[in-house]
């Protein structure tokens, strides 16, 4: 599977955990983790885990094809 492939894969399944409705699931107060209820951790967390996949997508080069 090409780093491609990898990296869509990864933004797609990312913005499915925070716009699908798996979100329900994290829908709760309890636990507490790092001071934050457990909905705000589950938001943060794919959302830094979106920006570090968009972060080597952009090193990579990604989507930018030269053309011959």
């Amino acid at each position: 599977m090409s780093v491609r492939k990898v990296i869509l894969i990864l933004i797609i399944g990312g913005l499915f955990m925070l716009q699908s409705p798996i979100i329900l699931l994290a829908n709760r107060i309890e636990p507490v983790i790092l001071g934050l209820p457990f909905f705000i951790f589950w938001n943060f967390l794919w959302w830094a885990i979106l920006t570090l996949v968009m972060y080597i997508a952009y090193k990579l080069n990604w989507g930018n094809q030269k053309t011959e």
